[in-house]
């Protein structure tokens, strides 16, 4: 049965690049009928935190990348840990080191000197001195052996490391103080997983753990190493690309939007906009790319518009925190909404516009002919059969040929009426034709904004 998981740090928030690895392992359980699970990875004792416990819980369950079954600590498993590491001190497969910092400081700089892989191949392996507690506690490995260190990539194909490149690496600070390596083999054993599925910042690591998996005398699960996502400039994307913290988008964007795009920036899927069951029912891990793509917000917006449009009044309401949204304004509203927030720049469906009266005149056009107009569209208001928004754009395309220069082009007759009558309702330079606001909008609301503008003139 295949079994995956995510194994995020509660050191911090939960990441875009969490996400993506949560998304493409949840597909692959999906699509095999498996099980997806999530494992915090909490043997940080200094920088481990409960609130970013919450945040990589939270960020989930917005996604709704639900795990199968609870979620797991790691620090639960330090019994596991401790007796995996004595077994293998007993069995000198480990050791203990007991050189200190300064020590391994000069021994990187001597290898920096003769330009050498940086690696530290220990004195105290295999003698009475590696036997006794204290220091680190490292994997004795050959560093003799002409061994290559081989896996068959799930998406790369095979990789391959020099074991003696790698020396004696530490895989814990003491017994119960387990590091990463050996703890993420030790769990992902105990949790049965058939495949690492993760990013390729990992790679490195994966040797090391082939030989702590074989030290144990475990079976090596299948390993699958995610392109990473970029910056614009290429880079690895970071904080100085923008917000990385996947609850940042939670204002902003629907988490449908959010889940569609990332599983687009390391995948081509039959259509743009697919739900996460559609893609698990397309996805194949050795049809995911190989190189990382740039995180481009313009086709995150174009995607998060597309689920904004589909949303119904009662949904918009709740996800943009406004309940006095009139039903009429939404598809006027939606169809130009890339983002959540941005439903603010359209406040004045729902409040009175605030604004100053300069905002009002038009061109060179003076205030009292900007006073007529907007007089002469109240007229055509009170008239008009609020029915028909093409015979009001009639009437008042009229005004304006009645009101400007008739030798003038026909935009700049309109703009006379039809800029004082957008800013009068909106309060904005730029918003929707006023004719469709004034359809959406009360009779008497209309009539009043009209009759404030006209005051603001004097």
């Amino acid at each position: 049965m295949i079994k995956v998981r995510i194994a995020p740090s509660p050191t911090g928030h939960f990441h875009i690049g969490n996400a993506q690895s949560a998304l493409y392992n949840w597909l692959f359980a999906h699509k095999n009928n498996g099980s997806f699970y999530v494992r915090i990875e909490d043997t940080d004792k200094v920088r481990s935190s409960k609130e970013s416990e919450q945040n990589i819980i939270g960020s989930l369950s917005w996604l709704g990348l639900n795990p199968d079954g609870n979620f797991v600590r790691q620090s639960d498993n330090l019994p596991r840990h401790k007796e995996l590491l004595s077994k293998l001190l007993e069995r000198s497969k480990a050791f203990y080191c007991h050189h200190g910092q300064e020590d391994l400081e000069t021994e990187r700089k001597n290898q920096e000197s003769q330009k050498e892989a940086p690696r530290h191949v220990c004195e105290h392996k295999n003698t009475e001195k590696g036997k006794t507690a204290g220091g680190i506690i490292r994997l004795a490995v050959d560093a003799e052996s002409d061994r290559v260190v081989s896996f068959d990539d799930q998406i790369r194909g095979k990789v391959e490391f020099k074991q003696s490149l790698l020396g004696d690496f530490s895989i814990a600070r003491a017994l119960d103080d387990p590091l990463y390596n050996f703890a993420v083999v030790a769990d992902d054993n105990a949790m049965e997983i058939t495949h690492v599925i993760r990013g390729e910042d990992h790679i490195s690591n994966t040797p090391k753990q082939i030989l702590i998996y074989e030290a144990l005398e475990f079976s090596v699960p299948l390993f699958a190493h995610l392109p990473l996502i970029l910056g614009l400039d290429r880079s690895k994307l970071s904080k100085r690309h923008g917000g990385t913290a996947t609850l940042d988008y939670r204002k902003d964007y629907l988490p449908e939007a959010l889940l569609t795009f990332l599983g687009s920036l390391g995948y081509t899927f039959s259509k743009e906009i697919i739900s996460k069951e559609e893609m698990a029912k397309e996805f194949d891990l050795k049809k995911v790319h190989r190189s990382g793509a740039v995180f481009d917000v313009k086709k995150l917006n174009w995607i998060n518009s597309k689920y904004i449009r589909s949303l119904n009044i009662e949904k918009f309401k709740d996800l943009t925190g406004v309940q006095n949204i009139p039903e009429k304004a939404l598809s006027l509203i939606t169809e130009r909404l890339e983002k959540l927030s941005d439903v603010q720049n359209f406040n004045y469906f729902w409040e009175e516009p605030q604004y100053d009266s300069n905002l009002l005149c038009w061109e060179d056009f003076s205030k009292s002919k900007i006073r007529e107009s907007l007089e002469e569209t109240k007229r055509i208001m009170e008239n008009w059969d609020w029915k028909s928004k093409d015979a009001l754009r009639l009437l008042l395309d009229d005004l304006g040929k009645k009101l400007g220069d008739p030798s003038a082009p026909l935009g700049a007759s309109r703009g006379l009426v039809y800029w004082p009558f957008r800013v009068a309702l909106t309060g904005r330079e730029k918003s929707p034709d006023p004719v469709d606001v004034a359809a959406i909008l009360e009779k008497d609301i209309v009539l009043k904004r009209v009759s404030a503008a006209i005051k603001k003139l004097g």
